[in-house]
Protein backbone atom coordinates (compact mmCIF):
# COMPACT_ATOMS: atom_id res chain seq x y z
CA UNK A 1 0.00 0.00 0.00
CA UNK A 2 3.32 2.31 0.84
CA UNK A 3 4.50 1.39 -2.42
CA UNK A 4 1.42 2.25 -3.72
CA UNK A 5 0.76 5.44 -2.68
CA UNK A 6 4.73 6.39 -2.82
CA UNK A 7 3.76 5.91 -6.70
CA UNK A 8 0.99 7.82 -7.15
CA UNK A 9 2.33 10.97 -5.62
CA UNK A 10 5.42 10.53 -7.60
CA UNK A 11 3.52 10.66 -10.96
CA UNK A 12 1.47 13.51 -9.38
CA UNK A 13 4.84 15.74 -9.06
CA UNK A 14 5.85 14.82 -12.39
CA UNK A 15 2.74 15.89 -13.91
CA UNK A 16 2.90 18.87 -12.05
CA UNK A 17 6.67 19.50 -12.87
CA UNK A 18 5.81 18.95 -16.49
CA UNK A 19 3.09 21.35 -16.81
CA UNK A 20 5.04 23.82 -14.98
CA UNK A 21 7.89 24.04 -17.40
CA UNK A 22 5.58 23.42 -20.47
CA UNK A 23 3.66 26.89 -18.99
CA UNK A 24 7.33 28.71 -18.64
CA UNK A 25 8.29 27.60 -22.47
CA UNK A 26 5.17 28.70 -23.94
CA UNK A 27 5.42 32.36 -21.77
CA UNK A 28 8.97 32.58 -23.00
CA UNK A 29 8.21 32.02 -26.60
CA UNK A 30 5.64 34.15 -26.41
CA UNK A 31 7.69 36.86 -25.02
CA UNK A 32 10.23 36.57 -27.72
CA UNK A 33 7.52 36.91 -30.29
CA UNK A 34 6.16 39.93 -28.86
CA UNK A 35 9.03 41.35 -28.86
CA UNK A 36 10.21 40.73 -32.45
CA UNK A 37 6.53 41.87 -33.52
CA UNK A 38 7.26 45.36 -31.39
CA UNK A 39 10.91 45.90 -32.87
CA UNK A 40 9.64 45.31 -36.51
CA UNK A 41 7.50 48.14 -35.50
CA UNK A 42 8.91 50.89 -34.50
CA UNK A 43 9.85 53.35 -37.04
CA UNK A 44 13.42 53.89 -38.10
CA UNK A 45 14.96 56.93 -36.96
CA UNK A 46 14.57 59.98 -39.69
CA UNK A 47 17.96 60.21 -41.57
CA UNK A 48 20.36 62.67 -40.63
CA UNK A 49 19.93 66.20 -43.49
CA UNK A 50 21.61 69.36 -43.34
CA UNK A 51 20.10 72.05 -41.30
CA UNK A 52 20.03 75.00 -43.73
CA UNK A 53 19.02 73.23 -46.57
CA UNK A 54 17.83 70.02 -45.43
CA UNK A 55 19.54 67.69 -47.72
CA UNK A 56 19.95 63.92 -46.24
CA UNK A 57 24.03 63.71 -45.89
CA UNK A 58 25.90 61.26 -43.61
CA UNK A 59 25.68 62.58 -40.08
CA UNK A 60 29.02 63.78 -39.69
CA UNK A 61 28.91 65.93 -42.42
CA UNK A 62 25.62 68.17 -41.98
CA UNK A 63 26.40 68.17 -38.35
CA UNK A 64 29.67 70.51 -39.19
CA UNK A 65 30.13 74.23 -38.46
CA UNK A 66 29.17 76.05 -41.49
CA UNK A 67 31.77 78.22 -43.31
CA UNK A 68 30.60 81.35 -44.74
CA UNK A 69 32.95 82.90 -47.97
CA UNK A 70 32.19 86.40 -49.21
CA UNK A 71 32.23 86.02 -52.92
CA UNK A 72 32.71 88.96 -55.43
CA UNK A 73 30.03 89.87 -58.13
CA UNK A 74 31.11 92.46 -60.37
CA UNK A 75 29.30 91.88 -63.51
CA UNK A 76 33.16 91.15 -65.41
CA UNK A 77 34.09 88.91 -63.32
CA UNK A 78 31.06 86.52 -63.79
CA UNK A 79 30.49 83.62 -63.99
CA UNK A 80 32.15 82.86 -60.10
CA UNK A 81 32.97 79.60 -58.40
CA UNK A 82 31.29 77.22 -56.53
CA UNK A 83 27.80 78.94 -56.00
CA UNK A 84 26.32 75.82 -56.45
CA UNK A 85 27.29 73.32 -54.10
CA UNK A 86 25.98 75.79 -51.29
CA UNK A 87 23.58 75.72 -49.25
CA UNK A 88 22.54 79.11 -48.96
CA UNK A 89 23.53 82.47 -50.66
CA UNK A 90 22.75 85.60 -49.70
CA UNK A 91 23.29 88.76 -51.77
CA UNK A 92 23.18 92.36 -50.62
CA UNK A 93 24.47 95.31 -51.62
CA UNK A 94 27.79 96.76 -51.70
CA UNK A 95 29.72 100.32 -52.53
CA UNK A 96 29.20 101.70 -55.85
CA UNK A 97 25.25 99.75 -56.48
CA UNK A 98 27.13 96.63 -57.01
CA UNK A 99 26.13 93.47 -54.84
CA UNK A 100 28.58 90.92 -52.86
CA UNK A 101 27.49 87.49 -51.76
CA UNK A 102 27.78 85.56 -48.69
CA UNK A 103 27.85 82.28 -49.49
CA UNK A 104 27.25 79.74 -46.96
CA UNK A 105 28.23 76.08 -47.21
CA UNK A 106 27.63 73.00 -44.50
CA UNK A 107 27.17 69.12 -45.72
CA UNK A 108 29.56 69.90 -49.12
CA UNK A 109 33.41 70.81 -49.68
CA UNK A 110 33.70 73.02 -52.79
CA UNK A 111 37.04 72.80 -54.00
CA UNK A 112 37.02 76.09 -55.87
CA UNK A 113 35.16 79.10 -54.01
CA UNK A 114 35.30 83.30 -55.53
CA UNK A 115 37.05 85.38 -56.22
CA UNK A 116 37.12 86.05 -52.20
CA UNK A 117 36.38 89.83 -51.33
CA UNK A 118 36.47 91.88 -48.40
CA UNK A 119 33.55 91.87 -45.59
CA UNK A 120 31.15 94.32 -44.58
CA UNK A 121 29.46 94.60 -41.22
CA UNK A 122 26.28 93.22 -42.24
CA UNK A 123 27.79 90.37 -43.64
CA UNK A 124 29.22 89.84 -40.63
CA UNK A 125 26.30 89.65 -38.23
CA UNK A 126 24.72 87.16 -40.81
CA UNK A 127 27.45 84.93 -40.25
CA UNK A 128 27.12 85.14 -36.85
CA UNK A 129 23.48 84.21 -36.82
CA UNK A 130 24.66 80.41 -38.05
CA UNK A 131 27.84 80.97 -36.03
CA UNK A 132 29.76 80.23 -38.99
CA UNK A 133 33.83 80.15 -40.00
CA UNK A 134 34.29 83.71 -42.05
CA UNK A 135 36.52 83.64 -44.62
CA UNK A 136 37.03 87.07 -46.04
CA UNK A 137 39.68 89.48 -47.55
CA UNK A 138 39.73 92.47 -45.31
CA UNK A 139 37.02 94.51 -44.75
CA UNK A 140 36.03 98.07 -44.25
CA UNK A 141 36.97 98.81 -40.80
CA UNK A 142 33.63 98.85 -39.41
CA UNK A 143 33.16 95.22 -40.55
CA UNK A 144 37.34 94.55 -39.23
CA UNK A 145 35.61 96.10 -35.58
CA UNK A 146 32.43 94.08 -35.78
CA UNK A 147 34.34 90.83 -36.40
CA UNK A 148 36.21 91.52 -33.34
CA UNK A 149 33.59 92.55 -30.97
CA UNK A 150 31.32 90.01 -32.18
CA UNK A 151 33.67 87.11 -31.17
CA UNK A 152 33.06 85.93 -35.39
CA UNK A 153 35.12 83.07 -35.82
CA UNK A 154 37.15 85.23 -38.40
CA UNK A 155 39.44 83.65 -41.51
CA UNK A 156 41.06 86.52 -42.71
CA UNK A 157 42.95 85.80 -45.57
CA UNK A 158 45.65 88.56 -44.09
CA UNK A 159 46.09 86.18 -41.13
CA UNK A 160 45.73 82.97 -43.18
CA UNK A 161 46.62 83.28 -46.09
CA UNK A 162 47.46 79.20 -46.39
CA UNK A 163 44.02 79.39 -46.95
CA UNK A 164 43.70 80.65 -49.95
CA UNK A 165 45.38 80.75 -53.54
CA UNK A 166 45.96 83.72 -55.93
CA UNK A 167 45.05 82.23 -59.87
CA UNK A 168 48.24 83.81 -62.44
CA UNK A 169 46.45 85.37 -65.34
CA UNK A 170 43.47 87.13 -63.38
CA UNK A 171 44.06 90.49 -62.16
CA UNK A 172 44.06 91.24 -58.80
CA UNK A 173 42.72 91.53 -55.89
CA UNK A 174 40.01 89.38 -58.57
CA UNK A 175 42.16 86.50 -57.80
CA UNK A 176 41.31 85.32 -54.87
CA UNK A 177 40.15 81.90 -54.05
CA UNK A 178 39.74 79.23 -51.45
CA UNK A 179 38.31 75.61 -50.93
CA UNK A 180 35.90 74.55 -48.03
CA UNK A 181 38.28 71.74 -46.99
CA UNK A 182 41.71 74.21 -46.45
CA UNK A 183 39.03 77.01 -44.30
CA UNK A 184 38.29 74.13 -42.43
CA UNK A 185 41.90 72.50 -42.18
CA UNK A 186 43.25 76.20 -40.83
CA UNK A 187 39.96 76.37 -38.84
CA UNK A 188 41.34 73.56 -36.76
CA UNK A 189 44.62 74.46 -36.28
CA UNK A 190 43.81 77.78 -34.89
CA UNK A 191 41.27 75.66 -32.50
CA UNK A 192 38.23 76.95 -33.43
CA UNK A 193 35.17 74.46 -32.75
CA UNK A 194 34.61 71.97 -36.00
CA UNK A 195 30.86 71.05 -35.07
CA UNK A 196 28.00 73.10 -33.75
CA UNK A 197 24.58 72.60 -32.42
CA UNK A 198 22.86 75.07 -34.88
CA UNK A 199 18.77 74.30 -35.47
CA UNK A 200 18.86 75.83 -38.62
CA UNK A 201 15.32 76.02 -40.93
CA UNK A 202 12.33 74.49 -41.00
CA UNK A 203 12.00 72.25 -44.13
CA UNK A 204 8.93 70.65 -46.47
CA UNK A 205 8.56 68.23 -49.25
CA UNK A 206 8.09 69.84 -52.68
CA UNK A 207 4.72 70.16 -53.75
CA UNK A 208 3.08 67.96 -56.27
CA UNK A 209 3.36 68.26 -60.09
CA UNK A 210 -0.04 68.73 -60.31
CA UNK A 211 0.10 71.32 -58.12
CA UNK A 212 3.02 73.58 -59.39
CA UNK A 213 1.66 76.52 -61.34
CA UNK A 214 2.84 77.37 -64.47
CA UNK A 215 4.47 80.74 -64.18
CA UNK A 216 6.76 82.53 -61.73
CA UNK A 217 8.45 85.20 -62.25
CA UNK A 218 11.00 87.65 -60.02
CA UNK A 219 12.64 90.80 -60.98
CA UNK A 220 15.22 92.46 -58.03
CA UNK A 221 16.15 96.08 -59.20
CA UNK A 222 19.39 96.63 -57.07
CA UNK A 223 20.84 99.35 -59.08
CA UNK A 224 21.85 99.52 -62.77
CA UNK A 225 21.39 96.64 -65.62
CA UNK A 226 24.16 94.59 -64.57
CA UNK A 227 23.00 93.91 -61.58
CA UNK A 228 19.20 93.91 -62.18
CA UNK A 229 18.22 89.89 -60.63
CA UNK A 230 15.81 87.57 -62.16
CA UNK A 231 14.26 84.39 -61.53
CA UNK A 232 12.16 82.21 -63.67
CA UNK A 233 10.50 79.40 -61.97
CA UNK A 234 10.70 75.67 -63.52
CA UNK A 235 7.74 73.77 -62.80
CA UNK A 236 9.19 70.51 -63.74
CA UNK A 237 12.10 70.33 -61.45
CA UNK A 238 10.69 72.62 -58.93
CA UNK A 239 13.53 75.53 -58.68
CA UNK A 240 14.30 78.86 -59.86
CA UNK A 241 16.32 79.45 -62.70
CA UNK A 242 18.94 82.77 -62.08
CA UNK A 243 19.48 85.63 -64.86
CA UNK A 244 22.08 88.20 -63.45
CA UNK A 245 22.37 91.59 -65.77
CA UNK A 246 20.54 89.79 -68.23
CA UNK A 247 22.36 86.99 -68.77
CA UNK A 248 21.69 83.16 -67.31
CA UNK A 249 24.04 83.03 -64.28
CA UNK A 250 26.36 80.36 -64.17
CA UNK A 251 28.95 78.20 -62.00
CA UNK A 252 31.86 78.38 -63.91
CA UNK A 253 33.60 75.30 -62.28
CA UNK A 254 30.02 73.21 -63.39
CA UNK A 255 28.69 75.60 -65.85
CA UNK A 256 25.37 75.05 -64.74
CA UNK A 257 22.78 77.86 -64.50
CA UNK A 258 22.07 78.40 -60.71
CA UNK A 259 18.40 76.73 -59.86
CA UNK A 260 17.62 77.06 -56.31
CA UNK A 261 14.79 75.70 -55.06
CA UNK A 262 13.98 78.81 -52.58
CA UNK A 263 14.08 82.44 -53.14
CA UNK A 264 13.25 85.21 -50.47
CA UNK A 265 13.51 88.82 -50.99
CA UNK A 266 14.07 90.22 -47.03
CA UNK A 267 13.36 94.36 -47.20
CA UNK A 268 16.03 95.58 -44.48
CA UNK A 269 16.87 99.20 -43.44
CA UNK A 270 19.40 100.97 -45.04
CA UNK A 271 21.98 103.43 -44.83
CA UNK A 272 25.38 105.08 -44.91
CA UNK A 273 27.68 104.58 -42.01
CA UNK A 274 30.28 107.08 -43.44
CA UNK A 275 30.58 108.89 -47.15
CA UNK A 276 31.75 105.57 -48.12
CA UNK A 277 30.27 102.58 -46.14
CA UNK A 278 26.84 100.96 -46.32
CA UNK A 279 24.82 99.92 -43.16
CA UNK A 280 21.97 97.39 -43.63
CA UNK A 281 20.33 96.63 -40.81
CA UNK A 282 19.85 92.53 -40.77
CA UNK A 283 19.75 91.98 -37.01
CA UNK A 284 15.34 93.05 -35.75
CA UNK A 285 13.03 92.66 -38.53
CA UNK A 286 11.31 93.69 -41.25
CA UNK A 287 9.47 92.43 -44.69
CA UNK A 288 9.77 89.48 -46.93
CA UNK A 289 8.78 87.06 -49.65
CA UNK A 290 9.01 83.34 -49.49
CA UNK A 291 9.05 81.61 -52.94
CA UNK A 292 8.95 78.52 -53.65
CA UNK A 293 6.59 75.86 -55.58
CA UNK A 294 6.29 78.65 -57.85
CA UNK A 295 4.35 80.94 -55.44
CA UNK A 296 4.99 83.73 -53.28
CA UNK A 297 4.00 83.86 -49.43
CA UNK A 298 4.34 87.41 -47.77
CA UNK A 299 5.98 87.30 -44.15
CA UNK A 300 8.21 88.36 -41.81
CA UNK A 301 12.17 87.79 -41.10
CA UNK A 302 13.29 88.11 -37.91
CA UNK A 303 16.68 88.37 -36.43
CA UNK A 304 16.90 89.29 -32.57
CA UNK A 305 20.38 89.67 -32.12
CA UNK A 306 23.60 89.43 -33.52
CA UNK A 307 24.46 86.06 -32.20
CA UNK A 308 20.67 84.72 -33.15
CA UNK A 309 19.51 82.71 -36.33
CA UNK A 310 17.38 84.15 -39.07
CA UNK A 311 14.35 83.06 -38.88
CA UNK A 312 11.25 83.72 -41.70
CA UNK A 313 7.77 83.41 -40.28
CA UNK A 314 3.86 83.99 -42.17
CA UNK A 315 1.72 86.39 -41.26
CA UNK A 316 -0.03 84.40 -38.36
CA UNK A 317 3.52 84.36 -36.95
CA UNK A 318 4.27 80.45 -38.14
CA UNK A 319 7.82 80.10 -39.71
CA UNK A 320 7.78 78.92 -43.13
CA UNK A 321 9.48 76.17 -44.91
CA UNK A 322 11.45 75.43 -47.25
CA UNK A 323 12.11 73.29 -49.96
CA UNK A 324 14.44 70.81 -49.65
CA UNK A 325 17.75 72.20 -51.64
CA UNK A 326 19.06 75.51 -52.36
CA UNK A 327 18.32 79.10 -50.74
CA UNK A 328 18.99 82.08 -52.08
CA UNK A 329 18.23 85.21 -50.03
CA UNK A 330 17.90 88.63 -51.66
CA UNK A 331 18.35 91.37 -49.14
CA UNK A 332 17.29 94.49 -50.45
CA UNK A 333 16.72 98.54 -49.20
CA UNK A 334 12.83 98.56 -48.29
CA UNK A 335 12.25 100.72 -51.71
CA UNK A 336 13.59 98.28 -53.39
CA UNK A 337 11.63 97.42 -57.05
CA UNK A 338 10.91 93.92 -56.84
CA UNK A 339 8.25 92.43 -59.55
CA UNK A 340 6.50 89.22 -58.88
CA UNK A 341 4.72 87.36 -61.44
CA UNK A 342 2.65 84.58 -60.97
CA UNK A 343 -0.14 82.51 -62.56
CA UNK A 344 -2.81 79.78 -60.59
CA UNK A 345 -2.95 78.06 -62.62
CA UNK A 346 -1.33 74.45 -62.17
CA UNK A 347 0.03 72.15 -64.41
CA UNK A 348 -1.00 69.32 -65.92
CA UNK A 349 -0.17 65.62 -64.20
Amino acid sequence: MKVFRSLVLFFLVLSLSLTVLSCTKRGTEGEVKSGVKQSESEEPPPPPTCPICGVEGKAEAVSRRPVAVMVENLSSIRPQSGLSEACMVFEALAEGGITRFCVIYVHQDADNVGPVRSARNYYAALAKGFDALYAHCGGSKYAMEAIEQWGVADLDQFRYPKAYWRVKGIEAPHNLFTSISKIREVAEDKGFDGNIDYEGFSHKPDASLGSRPQHQRIVIEYSSAPYRVEYKYDSGSNSYLRFNGGKAHLDKVTGKQLQPKNVVVMYCPTGMLDAKCLDIQVVGSGSCLVSRDGKAVKGTWEKKGVDSPLIFVDEQGKEISLNVGQTWVEVVKTDTPVTVEETATATSQ
